[in-house]
């Protein structure tokens, strides 16, 4: 499975351009885009927006946020900047010289993914056909493979959450919370897992105020450089407020319009989207009905949270389910680490919250990059 996946990133390779097809550059924002960045010659999709990772590729190149024109290089400033955990690291492992850098960039979530696919077998050692099936929806579900194949914030986030959980699982306590600040500072939604750091015992009201003082401590690094960065891009855009609505609402209204457009855009398009749609819900439900049982375990808490926010989300989301299902990543991981192995309905239920990984597989075929939305 490792080599299958090596093999898809390989066809992303250029000769001339290196891995940067996988940022995911679109020539509409070639007129903003930094000097530096363009004389590098990224691979650049013609007649395309591109996707988000083309911005953080840039701030990559400027990590201390301090160059002008990156206000209009960005397309929302102050919200792309929070999110600085992985342009920092490309920007050290390239040296601060721009071509090595965005090599780098490309290569993060290449790493990444192998880094997690060997993690988890702690959690799930593929003694079972259930376990293996669970390992590969976890790994090669559409939200892993989407942030690799656009070199995107959320499997490095995924990865440094899981190694909080790894670390206090151990009594680590203290690298926990940095590996989670780090989580918070690579994707600022990855505080919903501060739950993490919380006692897994029924302690006195001191263990949790530790847990709790330790979940702030977490999260006060991104709390400082998102002031930073908003003293950088002042009067700039803090997001977008249709990234989320009343539960489930955005997520039924997505699918009516896709349905409507099957006569010209064919079965794939809405296929794609319900499968995905179908294998977040059996998540979701998993992780609800769980929690009396489970509730106390720290993947449990981490991926509740993030069942919270997919019931939460937004139509800027789900405009495309696999979007929805790279936001909630966590949410997947801890649904298949979770599952029981040894019941009935283990492998069914398996199955059905992995569908996404029909998807998965195509998104680093290089032919899905021909119409970029």
């Amino acid at each position: 499975m490792v080599l299958l996946f090596l093999g898809l990133v390989a066809l992303n390779v250029d000769r001339a351009s290196g891995l940067t097809r996988l940022i995911c550059f679109g020539d509409r924002f070639s007129s903003t885009r930094l000097p530096d960045v363009v004389q590098s010659q990224p691979f650049v999709f013609a007649r395309s927006d591109g996707y988000d990772g083309q911005f953080y590729a840039q701030i990559a190149t400027r990590p201390l946020l301090d160059d002008p024109e990156l206000a209009r290089a960005l397309d929302s400033p102050d919200y792309r900047s929070r999110r600085i955990g992985l342009p920092w690291l490309a920007w050290l492992a390239g040296f601060g010289y721009t071509p090595w850098v965005l090599q780098a960039y490309a290569l993060a979530n290449v790493l990444v993914w192998l880094a997690l696919a060997w993690m988890l077998l702690r959690w799930i050692p593929p003694d079972r056909f259930t376990a293996r099936l669970a390992w590969f929806g976890a790994v090669f579900g559409v939200g892993s493979m989407m942030s690799v194949a656009r070199a995107l914030t959320d499997l490095p986030s995924a990865l440094l959450i899981a190694t909080a959980i790894l670390l206090a699982e151990r009594g680590r306590k203290r690298s926990a919370v940095v590996a989670l600040g780090f989580a918070a500072l690579t994707r600022d939604t990855s505080v919903l897992a501060a739950g993490l750091l919380m006692s897994t015992q029924r302690d006195g009201w001191r263990e949790w105020m530790r847990g709790a003082l330790s979940a702030a401590l977490a999260i006060l690094p991104a709390a400082l450089w998102g002031a930073y960065a908003h003293w950088r891009f002042p009067g700039s855009p803090q997001g977008d407020s249709a990234n989320f609505s009343l539960p489930f609402v955005a997520m039924v209204g997505a699918l009516g319009p896709l349905w409507r457009a099957v006569p010209q855009l064919g079965w794939h398009a809405f296929a794609t989207q319900a499968l995905t749609t179908i294998a977040l819900c059996v998540q979701f439900l998993f992780l609800v009905l769980s929690a009396r049982r489970l509730w106390h375990t720290r993947w449990w808490r981490a991926g509740a949270a993030f069942a919270l926010l997919f019931a939460l989300l937004g139509p800027a989301v789900w405009q495309e389910a696999t979007a929805a299902a790279r936001v909630v990543l966590p949410m997947t991981l801890a649904f298949n680490i979770l599952l029981p192995r040894d019941r009935r309905w283990s492998v069914a239920v398996c199955a059905l919250g992995n569908l996404s990984v029909l998807h998965g597989l195509a998104y680093l075929l290089p032919t899905t990059w021909t119409t970029l939305p």
